[in-house]
């Protein structure tokens, strides 16, 4: 029954897929601009040319955005995803043990993720008034399936008297922790860069630094924006390089000219210790492991300039210990003030600081040393180290 229920739901976001891209081609099959240009030229209006030939354009950002939609959809319908129900003996045992801390529970589901990691998902409800929370359970439960847990991101605080379901996961292998530094161009008031370090989804963390075309409140309206929509198009499920056509889309078809910002998406995996970084248009990153730096670049536009935004992907496996390092262009641009941007991987593989925010200091402080503090541009360093839950 179980498995027929989730057969149905499956096909169901398949269909809805299958009506996105089909809602997709059909804005793709309006006349192109340049048929419409050459009826209209006959007609000698320019300015409906003018407006014909963006219209065709908002047409084709759409079409693509609903592309997405469409293979976000399908991804999530084609997930790998496995029920099961623990032992008959290992339930009675959790539910005498749990009865015992004033915990009721009723029906208990193992998940298995495809990636592999588990989940454990349970009705329960408090038996007696005082207030119990989410993380008690889950060290209860860690001690009784020998398996280390932690609450789900949407798991209630508190227990209810009421019957719910609590899902609870694996506590993911890795962690990490995030430093900034950060400089002002000397005429400016505030930062034309903006970051942001945040978990979605099933224990992955994004790391993202935008850099706003020119200085000033006018970058950083354009670099908060890319940051925000990147961020809430990462927790509806959509890929990096979704993400990116989509934030791309809205550049584009923004209210102003010259609406653009580079992007610099890093995504670890705190399961598989697996890192992807994405590039558009941003500065070098480097990873850094003991005294070995490999740097990680990109040749391609800021997003806003073209329709189809090239990005760049590399992966990369990360150890206990290593540290990302990424920058926004100042920092590039004040090194080439000096000794030049190509000596920045040996320089960062001298220090030793193991605190990120240090880290971030140091390779800051060593920059501004080079361009005798005279800062140009906005310069931003944001350092993450990454470490074996077990250390």
């Amino acid at each position: 029954m179980e498995t027929n229920i989730q057969d149905y739901e499956r096909q169901r976001l398949l269909e809805y897929a299958d009506s996105f891209q089909e809602l997709a081609d059909s804005f793709q099959h309006f006349r192109t601009a340049e048929e419409s240009e050459k009826v209209l030229e006959e007609e000698g209006t320019r300015q409906v040319i003018l407006w014909e030939r963006q219209l065709s354009e908002q047409r084709s950002i759409f079409a693509g955005q609903l592309q997405e939609m469409s293979r976000m959809l399908s991804d999530i319908a084609r997930q790998e995803r496995s029920l099961e129900k623990i032992s008959e003996k290992k339930y009675r045992q959790l539910v005498r043990e749990m009865k015992t801390e004033g915990i009721l529970v009723g029906d208990l589901f193992y998940i298995r993720a495809g990636d592999g990691h588990r989940e454990y998902s349970i009705q329960m409800r408090t038996a007696k008034a005082s207030g119990i929370t989410s993380e008690d359970v889950a060290g209860l439960l860690s001690v009784l399936l020998d398996m280390r847990l932690v609450p789900h991101r949407n798991c209630p605080f508190f227990l209810s008297p009421e019957w719910g379901t609590y899902v609870f996961q694996e506590e993911p292998s890795y962690h990490v922790l995030t430093g900034t530094a950060k400089a002002i161009k000397q005429s400016e008031a505030v930062s034309g860069d903006c970051f942001e370090c945040f978990e979605y989804g099933e224990g992955n963390v994004a790391l993202l630094l935008s850099d706003g075309m020119g200085s000033g409140d006018k970058a950083l309206k354009c670099s908060s924006m890319v940051v925000d929509l990147m961020q809430r198009f990462l927790e509806a499920g959509f890929s990096m390089k979704a993400a990116m056509r989509l934030v791309n889309g809205v550049l584009l078809t923004g209210e102003t000219e010259h609406n653009t910002s580079t992007i610099d998406c890093c995504n670890i995996d705190l399961y598989q210790g697996l890192c992807h970084f994405c590039k558009v248009g941003a500065a070098p990153s480097y990873l850094k492991r003991d005294n070995l730096v490999e740097q990680i670049s990109s040749r391609n536009l800021p997003l806003g300039l073209v329709e189809e935004p090239e990005s760049e992907s590399v992966t990369r496996y990360l150890e206990d210990g290593d540290y990302i390092v990424l920058l926004s262009d100042g920092v590039v641009d004040a090194m080439n003030q000096g000794i030049g941007e190509a000596a920045l991987p040996e320089i960062i593989s001298r220090f030793q600081s193991r605190n990120p925010s240090e880290l971030a200091n140091d390779i800051l402080g060593y920059v501004l040393r080079q361009c005798k503090g005279e800062v140009r541009d906005d310069m931003t360093v944001l350092v993450t180290g990454f470490w074996e839950r077990t250390r």
